[in-house]
């Protein structure tokens, strides 16, 4: 049990890590993307990344203190497919994919990488968790990621226009 908690602890700490950046950099993609509705987005994801790193950093602290997981209310339990990396054909279609023009589109490139980066995390601590108040709670992350790249990808395919289609 104590290999098992000491393994969570570094996942929840590399999970703080990814929500802190994906919070600076949604942060500064907000005050620098010219489209509105991209502003928006970035604000919303800036957000939710914020209550995500205080998730872990509350479960971190639990986890730490305690040696147990605790639960937490935000933390809806919902079975999620996760057998699936996010873009079913890799990184490196993803990367052909979409090819940035301009900084707006980088912006949601960049976005893109770091919910890509946090759900395989969100993922694979799910699929090798056992104790079900963890695996809920990466299941429950793995999801919301999940979210945030499907808006992002959204958000991208309409700023790209038909470009993005042919790749």
């Amino acid at each position: 049990m104590e290999e098992d908690v000491v393994e969570a602890l570094e996942i929840l700490r590399q999970a703080m890590q990814f929500e802190r950046e994906g919070h600076e950099f949604y942060l500064k993609a907000a005050q620098t993307t010219r489209d509105e509705k991209g502003q928006e987005t970035f604000r919303v994801l800036a957000n939710d990344e914020e209550k995500h790193f205080d998730l872990v950093k509350r479960q971190y602290r639990a986890l730490r203190e305690d040696r147990k997981w605790a639960s937490f209310p935000e933390v809806k339990k919902t079975r999620r497919d996760l057998d699936k990396p996010l873009f079913s054909k890799g990184k490196e279609a993803l990367e052909k994919a979409v090819t940035a023009k301009s900084s707006d589109l980088d912006a949601l490139l960049f976005g893109l990488d770091i919910e890509d980066r946090s759900y395989d995390l969100y993922r694979r601590a799910a699929l090798e968790t056992v104790e079900p108040l963890g695996k809920a709670m990466f299941e429950f992350l793995a999801g919301e990621e999940r979210g945030h790249f499907d808006i992002l990808m959204m958000r991208y395919e309409y700023l790209a226009g038909p470009v993005a289609w042919q790749a």
